[in-house]
């Protein structure tokens, strides 16, 4: 068995990006110091939800300014030295934007949110939820299109969420949206 390199998040994002066949760009994470090669999510579907979830959170932190909160997709995050990952939403506050000079983002955002994938084991899951909550995320939700549930990780909790029950976060005080708002495929 062939021994794996381990890498810092500063050696993986030195690395050059590498292309598929068709000129894409091939998604990679660095989980434990382990370059993990992502397979595309299943576009319209992955995307549409990620959609659903970021709209009204848009919406949300639109109305909500003076929480100093912004939403993005698909942004990388040097969590630490060992892990970068790409959430498929996230948010993060505004003051550390300002302060962060960086290309990428250091640190964990204060709510990540994953989307799961067919190719996203729960091993990776777990270590991903880990490190950003060890590493200064508030909360993570974990997205399962499959069973159409949003499990919800804090420091302290885990719950899980689905059907009309609503989404509320203790970052986000008074948004609510129902859970299966963010399965609707139309």
């Amino acid at each position: 068995m062939a021994a794996t390199t381990l890498l810092t998040s500063d050696q993986f994002l030195a690395l050059p990006e590498e292309f598929d066949q068709n000129g894409n760009v091939v998604r990679q994470e660095l989980i434990n110091g382990e370059v993990i090669t992502t397979m595309p999510h299943a576009a319209k579907r992955h995307d549409t939800i990620r959609s659903n979830i970021l709209a009204p959170l848009m919406v949300y932190l639109h109305a909500n300014r003076d929480l100093g909160l912004k939403a993005f997709p698909d942004t990388e995050f040097i969590v630490d030295a060992n892990n970068s990952f790409v959430p498929d939403a996230s948010i993060i506050a505004i003051d550390r934007l300002k302060q962060d000079e960086h290309k990428y983002i250091h640190g964990a955002p204060e709510l990540a949110i994953e989307v799961v994938s067919p190719s996203e084991s729960a091993a990776y899951l777990k270590i991903k939820t880990d490190a950003y909550l060890k590493n200064g995320s508030r909360s993570v939700w974990i997205v399962f299109p499959e069973v159409r549930s949003v499990m919800v990780y804090t420091v302290d909790s885990i719950r899980e969420l689905k059907g009309d029950q609503s989404m509320e976060d203790p970052l986000l005080p008074g948004f609510s949206s129902p859970v299966s708002a963010f399965f609707e495929l139309t």
